[in-house]
């Protein structure tokens, strides 16, 4: 890119730094790249290209790329301007059959095809035409830019954007504070706070927690990843939230404290940890709700399952953990890896659970 295109550098935060590691030592295959789909009718295509470019105007996280060769540490490069574009397909000669299938195809092919990670935008936009007023939206991006929570940010912007120019109306929406500011912010962080805070909490433990479950060769799946969905019933859901608030816990609680006992079930051990992911946005960073980037983070859960306390007493303190854990969910897990007792090389933990309560919409579908 030209110098003259270039409105900002700065460095890469913790987990952007993890995630383009892995992205360059993948080489060929295209780690760390999100799809989203959804259906849409009626669709005004130009009022809805010029929501994408007003978006993508309006936050510079949306136009970075990475550099990293000759230099120390990689540094993120915001571009002045990019230009976006929508790749629009006429499927509406083939039958529903047809357009699943090739719909599925596409979506396989994109699991392959990766971003040139120094060149902005990491954003590619397809729009396939499916009947007379409907069309498939596939939307692509590598998770180097956004977090699960700035996709809904994201998109939710679009959509407000689009139903202004679809009526001919023009629309200011207060300016987000960018990416950087963040970034700024995690560079005033006082690490040796989080040192001791995290040396305590982990000290004596010395081996990961590994889930006791048959993982020999025949028990394996043949390809390299495999996921299994699986769903609750709205019944259960409801149930398990109403109890939840009836007890003064959040479902998250809830579910981690599952997820520890299922640990020490089959690990056979009473002191476990798993690995969580947070947010990481700072509550105390006034406008941090609707900043885009990737502000998440990956860290250590412990969790002592004891005999003769009653499960209620034990996820109130599991609640009241994560609560004093939020004050260093900046903390770079590959930094708490070297606080620990675990010996260096060794991962600090086994299992990681996701617990993601932001939604899109029931018309959105993520499939990466």
């Amino acid at each position: 890119m030209g110098a003259k295109n270039v409105e900002d550098v700065y460095p890469l935060s913790p987990m952007q730094e993890g995630l383009l590691f892995h992205s360059l030592y993948a080489q060929d295959h295209a780690v760390y790249v999100t799809h989203i789909t959804c259906t849409l009718e009626n669709l005004d295509v130009p009022a809805f290209e010029r929501a994408w470019q007003q978006v993508m105007d309006r936050h510079p996280a949306l136009r970075t790329a990475f550099v990293w060769q000759n230099l120390e540490k990689p540094l993120q490069v915001v571009t002045r301007r990019v230009r976006i574009r929508i790749d629009q397909l006429d499927w509406r000669a083939f039958s529903r059959e047809e357009q699943d299938a090739r719909l599925k195809e596409f979506l396989q092919s994109e699991q392959n095809h990766d971003f040139k990670l120094s060149k902005a935008p990491l954003v590619r936009l397809t729009l396939f035409q499916t009947g007379a007023n409907a069309f498939q939206f596939v939307y692509s991006h590598h998770h180097l830019l956004l977090d699960g929570w700035s996709d809904y940010l994201l998109l939710n912007e679009v959509f407000t954007f689009y139903e202004a120019f679809h009526a001919g109306r023009e629309l200011h929406l207060e300016m987000p504070r960018p990416y950087r500011d963040y970034i700024a912010w995690l560079g005033q962080q006082d690490l040796s706070q989080a040192e001791s805070f995290w040396r305590q909490l982990l000290q004596g433990f010395n081996s990961p927690t590994v889930l006791g479950v048959d993982q020999s060769p025949s028990s394996l799946p043949s390809q390299d990843e495999t996921t299994i969905y699986f769903r609750l019933p709205v019944e259960i859901t409801n149930a398990l939230r109403t109890q939840a608030r009836r007890q003064g816990l959040t479902l998250n609680t809830l579910t981690q404290g599952v997820w520890a006992l299922l640990l020490s079930r089959y690990s056979g051990e009473r002191d476990v940890v798993f690995g969580a992911t947070v947010s990481g946005r700072p509550i105390e960073m006034k406008g941090v709700e609707k900043m885009m980037g990737v502000f998440i983070n990956t860290l250590p859960v412990r969790v002592r399952v004891p005999s003769n306390v009653s499960v209620l007493a034990w996820l109130r303190e599991l609640q009241l953990a994560q609560l004093a854990m939020r004050q260093y969910e900046y903390s770079p897990l590959v930094q708490i890896q070297g606080w620990s007792d675990v010996p260096r090389g060794t991962p600090l933990f086994d299992t990681i659970l996701d617990f993601e309560n932001h939604t899109a919409g029931t018309s959105l579908e993520e499939l990466g």
